[in-house]
């Protein structure tokens, strides 16, 4: 029996300042919390990854708090950025499922040692070249089809002669330079390119460190391949299949046909229809909040009774005509710690103003709305949460718990969007409901 072969790999792509979309920071963040387009496609079963940053492990614990990782980086090394360079080396670095699946292993179970094995010295290894504490975010992801490797965002930083300000002369400077620190491991190991050193050193790392087994492969250059995304590979072997049962099936009439479209059209856009028309006539302003325990109704209502106190002070100082208490609570809650979704919110607020508000981005609002709620549970003891939610239940905000059950401005604004959306759905309830009782016809 010939022994198993195993490969190696890493993709990598510089992160840049002031970039947007998918390979932005924010991006980054937004598809390891789970929360772009992406992430919601590929997902398949309901497991959090394995997370780990500069600001915690786990995903409910800052683990893809990704932007305030970078800011604790930067405060910790006291680094600058240069203008116009790249902020972070996003990298994939994995091996061959095989392995991680050898003798019967689960290659979506955090239990699996190899995953473990493969998550610790991915780390590792980019710190072995980057520079000891660069990696500032480690995640490995057991939700999707795939499996195999670990996303490693660098920061690497180095020193770099330049002006700290207009006519002044030049000095040493700790600086973010990602090409500075491939440039030093091309060099080290002669190769022609930054990323073959970079397969090179992983795989030499892999042999030594975890199984002699593991191969690294053939360079791009020898076999003249052209990369093609898992993604688009999944889609053709989906869309073969499709073919294959559809020219194995027999053939219905045309009559048959139509009937069965119709059903599924009507099912399906009903059941969507009435879930959102549901929404908009709740109690949570046209969010997909249903079955709150009684703690996170309470921190609900906090939240709208400071939203509502920030707006009528905001209101209050475009006109001039600020209270003391309305002053207040302003200077408090823009000198506070901000809150940790922001970024995560303001990309979603870029896409609903692009794309449109639909039954999906309200979905995605709501999930932001309840991971502050239950920051909020977390973080207020119940009696006091109780007290407070009263209407009667007045007490003096501080800082810091001001800030916290209001989240962040841009959460807001989505608040408001999907409040204003369903205003406009309730009206509209009536059609939806003749749809639904339309689809229930079709199975009768």
């Amino acid at each position: 029996m010939s022994e198993p072969s195993f490969k190696s790999f890493v993709r990598a792509a510089n992160v840049k300042s002031g970039s947007t979309g998918k390979s932005s920071m924010g991006g980054i963040e937004a598809h390891a919390k789970r929360l772009d387009k992406t992430a919601l496609l590929r997902r398949i079963r309901e497991l959090d990854p394995l997370a780990w940053s500069k600001i915690g492990s786990g995903v409910n614990s800052g683990g893809c708090d990704i932007w305030d990782a970078f800011k604790r980086h930067k405060a910790e090394t006291g680094a600058v950025e240069r203008g116009g360079a790249s902020l972070a080396l996003h990298m994939l670095v994995g091996v061959s499922r095989e392995w991680l699946e050898e003798d019967g292993r689960n290659p979506h179970s955090e239990d699996n040692d190899r995953i473990q094995t493969l998550f610790r010295e991915a780390k590792a290894w980019a710190e072995s070249w980057a520079g000891e504490g660069s990696v500032i975010h480690t995640r490995f992801d057991l939700d999707e089809q795939g499996s195999g490797n670990v996303d490693v965002l660098v920061v690497p930083t180095r020193m770099q002669r330049r002006k700290t300000r207009k006519k002044a002369a030049t000095k040493e400077v700790l600086t973010i330079s990602t090409r500075m620190a491939k440039e030093e491991l091309r060099k080290s190991l002669n190769a022609k390119t930054s990323g073959q050193a970079m397969q090179t050193s992983w795989n030499d790392w892999c042999r030594e460190r975890m199984d002699l087994r593991i191969q690294r492969g053939t360079s791009r250059e020898q076999t003249q391949r052209k990369h093609i995304h898992a993604d688009v590979l999944r889609a053709e072997g989906d869309k073969h299949r499709a073919e294959h049962t559809a020219a194995m099936a027999d053939l219905e009439t045309e009559k048959q046909d139509a009937i069965t479209r119709a059903e599924a059209e009507a099912k399906a856009a009903s059941a969507a229809l009435l879930l959102w028309a549901k929404a908009a006539t709740g109690p949570y302003h046209g969010l997909l909040l249903d079955d709150l325990s009684d703690e996170l109704r309470q921190a609900y209502d906090l939240h709208r009774m400071v939203a509502e106190m920030h707006q009528s002070a905001l209101k209050s100082e475009k006109e001039n005509y600020l209270f003391p208490n309305q002053r207040t609570l302003l200077h408090e809650l823009r000198n506070s710690e901000p809150d940790p979704d922001r970024y995560v919110a303001g990309a979603l607020a870029e896409e609903a103003a692009k794309d449109g508000v639909g039954l999906e981005v309200i979905q995605r609002i709501s999930d932001l709305m309840l991971r502050l709620l239950q920051r909020i549970v977390e973080a207020v003891k119940p009696h006091l949460l109780h007290h407070w939610a009263r209407q009667d239940g007045g007490h003096n905000w501080d800082a810091a718990t001001a800030r916290l059950c209001l989240g962040s401005d841009e959460l807001v604004d989505l608040e408001m969007l999907a409040e204003r959306e369903a205003e406009e759905l309730r009206a509209a309830e009536p059609v939806y409901r003749r749809l639904a009782e339309r689809g229930a016809n079709f199975t009768h």
